[in-house]
C-alpha cells in the first residue's frame, strides 16, 4: 500500500516530465515554412515585371537645319535658303522586356539559377515640347513653313535618340538590369541568381543592329 500511495503522489511529476519530454521532441521535428520555386512559378514572377525601365538619360542639344533654295539654270535660286536652330531638350529611357523571358532561360544548378536576360532596349526617346524651343528661323517663302519647322523637331528627335546610344544608354541598362534584379530574385527563390546575357542583337526601337 505504502508503494502504491508513493506512486500516486509521484504522478503528477511524472506526467510533467512526460510533457516537457514530448514538447521538447515536437520543437526539434517543427521546421521554418520553406517556399520552393519551381521554374514556371519564378519565370512567372519575372514576366510579372513587365517592361522594366532601367535608365532615363536627359539631354539638351542645339539642332540646326539648312534647307538648300532650288537653282535654275544652276546659277539661278528661287530666294534664300530656309534655316533654323532649335534648342530641344529630350530624354532616352532604357529598358529590358522580362515578358520575353522564357522557361528554358531559367537553369538551375543546386543552389544556384542562371538567369538569360533578354538584350537592353531603348523603350523610348522624345522631345519635351514645352522646354524646346526654337532659337532662330529663316525661311523661304515659296517653302511649306509649317512643314519644314516639323522636320527640323523630328531631326532634333532624332539626335537625342543618335545622343542616347553614343553615350553608352544600352550597357548602362545592362549594369542595371543585374544590380536591381539580382537581389530580388534571389530573395524571391532564396537561391544564389547569376545573370547572364543572350547572344542575340540588340535591340533599338523594334531595329536590330
Amino acid at each position: 500500500m505504502k508503494t502504491i500511495s508513493q506512486l500516486l503522489r509521484a504522478l503528477p511529476w511524472l506526467i510533467a516530465i512526460a510533457a516537457l519530454l514530448w514538447v521538447y521532441i515536437q520543437k526539434d521535428d517543427v521546421k521554418e515554412e520553406q517556399v520552393i520555386y519551381n521554374h514556371q512559378t519564378l519565370v512567372q514572377e519575372i514576366e510579372d515585371l513587365g517592361k522594366l525601365e532601367l535608365v532615363k538619360y536627359n539631354f539638351k542639344e542645339i539642332t540646326e537645319v539648312k534647307k538648300i533654295s532650288k537653282e535654275y539654270l544652276r546659277f539661278f535660286k528661287l530666294g534664300p535658303d530656309s534655316k533654323i536652330a532649335i534648342i530641344s531638350v529630350g530624354e532616352a529611357t532604357g529598358c529590358i522586356d522580362l515578358t520575353k523571358i522564357k522557361a528554358k532561360d531559367v537553369q538551375q544548378s543546386n543552389d544556384t539559377i542562371f538567369i538569360n536576360l533578354p538584350k537592353p532596349e531603348l523603350c523610348y526617346y522624345k522631345l519635351d515640347m514645352e522646354k524646346s524651343k526654337i532659337y532662330s528661323l529663316e525661311t523661304n517663302p515659296m517653302i511649306d513653313k509649317k512643314e519644314f519647322i516639323q522636320d527640323a523637331y523630328k531631326s532634333a528627335e532624332s539626335e537625342i535618340r543618335e545622343a542616347a546610344l553614343n553615350s553608352g544608354i544600352l550597357e548602362r541598362t545592362r549594369d542595371n538590369a543585374e544590380l536591381i534584379l539580382k537581389p530580388m530574385l534571389e530573395k524571391i527563390s532564396g537561391k544564389v541568381v547569376i545573370i547572364t546575357e543572350r547572344p542575340e542583337s540588340v535591340k533599338v526601337d523594334g531595329l536590330n543592329q
